[in-house]
């Protein structure tokens, strides 16, 4: 049972908070985007769509759905691929996710 929910813990981390399972930080975000015309759209489907560079595989990877709605979780796209592609990579120098604002550096003073 709780293998179980370890689980679903995770599953939950990684497709709805963009967090991964293996790593337990933040999936790095796509390198640049770029918008691809879709030959032969159907109705309901989109004729651009977005599409972002993966740091690990350099391959332009769609953001969005081709279905001409709204999601609940935009990101999912990249996620799903990210999970399954980068392994633990990051881009280089995305491996500090503190922003340093006055609230950090007042904490570092006080050694916390």
């Amino acid at each position: 049972m709780i293998s179980l929910i370890g689980f679903f813990s995770s599953y939950h981390m990684q497709f709805a908070h963009g967090v991964s399972a293996m790593t337990g930080r933040p999936f790095s975000p796509p390198l640049s985007y770029r918008t691809s015309s879709r030959r032969h759209a159907l109705k309901l489907e989109r004729s651009e769509i977005l599409e972002g560079r993966c740091h690990k595989c350099k391959k332009w990877v769609p953001v969005e759905s081709i279905k001409d709605c709204e999601v609940k979780v935009k990101e999912l796209f990249w996620w799903k691929h990210a999970a399954t592609c980068h392994q633990g990579s990051q881009v280089p120098g995305d491996d500090d996710f503190y922003e340093q604002d006055d609230v950090f550096r007042h904490l570092q003073e006080l050694g916390l």
